[in-house]
C-alpha cells in the first residue's frame, strides 16, 4: 500500500511537470493535446484507489495498480519511468501478499 501511494505521489508530480512543459511549449508555438493532464489525473486516481484497496482487496488493488502503472506510460511517455515502477511493484506486492496470506472464506 505504501509503495503504491509513493508511486501515486510521484506520478502526480510527473504529470504536473509534464503538463506544465507542454503548456510552455504551446505558448512557444508547439502544438500539443491539452487533455493529457486530465487523463493523467484519471490514471493517478485509479492508482490511488488501487493502493488503498490493496489493504482490503489485494487482487482488485493489484489490478488497478497495474493498470495505472501501464497507462501512465501512454500519458507521460518515458517520464513515467519515475512513477510506474512504484505502481507496478505495489501491484506485485499486493498480489504476492494475497497468495501468501489467503483470506478466510465466510
Amino acid at each position: 500500500m505504501i509503495v503504491g501511494l509513493v508511486g501515486v505521489v510521484i506520478a502526480f508530480i510527473v504529470n504536473l511537470l509534464y503538463s506544465s512543459l507542454h503548456i510552455l511549449g504551446r505558448v512557444a508555438g508547439i502544438t500539443s493535446s491539452p487533455s493529457h493532464f486530465f487523463y493523467g489525473l484519471l490514471v493517478i486516481l485509479i492508482g490511488l484507489i488501487g493502493s488503498v484497496l490493496a489493504a482490503f482487496a489485494p487482487i482488485v488493488g493489484a489490478v488497478l495498480l497495474a493498470i495505472a502503472g501501464i497507462a501512465f506510460f501512454f500519458i507521460a511517455g518515458w517520464w513515467a519511468l519515475f512513477a510506474s515502477p512504484f505502481l507496478l511493484i505495489g501491484a506485485v506486492l499486493a498480489f504476492e501478499h494475497n497468495r501468501t496470506h489467503p483470506q478466510a472464506a465466510g
